[in-house]
């Protein structure tokens, strides 16, 4: 009887131990990066660490949490989960995968996909999750043209305006 209680309770102590596991990848799963259509590209004349550098910054500017940057390989992703003024919850997230590549020469490009996750369901109980690639060129200009020209440089050429110009004669 001591034996089977001794058992009953390596059996329960295993179950409690295994329901707070995480139940997350320690190491994110790279398989999405590879390299497809779904991918929006832009090519630039800049060096590929500086392309790798400038979308790092705009992404974490942008409120993302990263959680691949990886200059050996030129991986970069990362999601984005409470949208709206402060902080409202929403059952949509956005998760991005960004791949920084040589281009002919001294160039490189950047392959962004940008993925919308909504959830579904009783949270535990039945939640599934349901991606969606977002595919229309013009979301990912902003980013584009940022990487191309970063925020304080087109801070600068914003100063340079003059504000409240002389009337005219």
């Amino acid at each position: 009887m001591r034996r089977f209680n001794m058992m009953i309770s390596c059996a329960s102590l295993a179950i409690v131990a295994g329901g707070c596991a995480r139940t997350e990848a320690i190491q994110p799963d790279r398989t999405v990066f590879s390299f497809d259509s779904s991918y929006q590209r832009a090519t630039y004349t800049q060096p590929i660490e500086k392309t790798f550098d400038r979308a790092v910054t705009i992404f974490r500017e942008a409120g993302y949490k990263l959680d691949v940057i990886d200059r050996a390989t030129g991986q970069i992703s990362g999601r984005r989960g409470q949208t709206g003024d402060k902080g409202a919850a929403s059952d949509k997230d956005l998760r991005f995968y960004a791949l920084v590549l040589p281009d002919s020469g001294e160039g490189s490009q950047l392959a962004l996909k940008i993925v919308q996750i909504a959830s579904q369901g009783i949270p535990v109980l039945t939640q599934s999750r349901t991606e969606v690639v977002l595919n229309q060129s013009e979301l990912y200009a902003y980013t584009f043209k940022r990487v191309e020209a970063p925020s304080h440089a087109a801070a600068a050429d914003l100063q340079a305006i003059p504000l409240d110009p002389a009337p005219q004669q």
